[in-house]
């Protein structure tokens, strides 16, 4: 009887001192804190609103996505980033488009400004570098509009190529700071089309700005 009892006791104790066979606290499937410090991991800036307002962008946003879209007739839209004007168009039912859509290169932050754009519907997203790997082959890359991308550092020439089917707008193109490409294309102009090929200096980061509604196609040349 009484070894039992001691048996009883010293299993209560391990139990015990094991936590009753539980997990270790905060470990749950649900945890998304930093295991070191128990602060929320940070994800990537969003904020969304409508109409003239002022706001701050954290000083580690250097790539960030512009979206505006206005569904009444007419209105202007205007961003100023740290001083800078980043967007400026007339967008609407009654425009060419309805929506302005843009990633824009940042030195990292600052205050943005949204002006004169009375009933426009906003969002700013924060866009991460793409670190990832190029495939195999000649770099390749198309798309619409204003965007920021980056060039592997391999590419020595590359073909660039601007259609506007609306009557007018520019393309604007820079390449690790330096401007390469600066035309007005469009049914209105004296080319649809930009179509040129470029010796780099130095491969880095497109920025495509003042393209709204472009379509481009990057292409590398050996």
């Amino acid at each position: 009887m009484k070894k039992s009892l001691w048996a009883c006791i010293l299993l209560t104790l391990l139990l015990f001192g094991c936590g009753g066979g539980g997990g270790i606290p905060g470990t749950g499937s649900g945890d998304k804190s930093d295991p070191g410090t128990g602060t929320p991991v940070p994800g990537l800036f969003t904020k969304s609103g409508t109409g003239d307002t002022v706001f701050e962008l954290p000083a580690n946003v250097t790539r960030i996505r512009i979206q505006g879209t206005y569904t009444s007739n007419s209105s202007p839209f205007t961003v100023k980033i740290a001083g800078s004007l980043v967007v400026a168009e007339v967008i609407g039912t009654g425009q060419n488009a309805v929506a302005s859509d843009g990633t824009y290169l940042l030195a990292g932050g600052g205050t943005v400004q949204i002006t004169g754009s009375s009933g426009v519907s906003w969002t700013f997203t924060e866009v991460k570098v793409d670190n990832s790997s190029v495939p195999a082959g000649l770099f390749v890359k198309s798309g619409t509009g204003d965007t920021v991308f980056d060039i592997p550092s391999r590419v020595t020439k590359i073909r660039i190529q601007g259609t506007y089917t609306a009557n007018s707008s520019t393309f604007t193109v820079k390449i690790a700071g330096s401007l390469v490409v600066a035309e007005a294309i469009g049914t209105g102009q004296n080319a649809v089309s930009s179509d040129g090929t470029y010796l780099l200096a130095k491969s880095g980061t497109v920025q495509i700005i003042h393209s709204s509604g472009v379509s481009w196609r990057f292409t590398e040349v050996q």
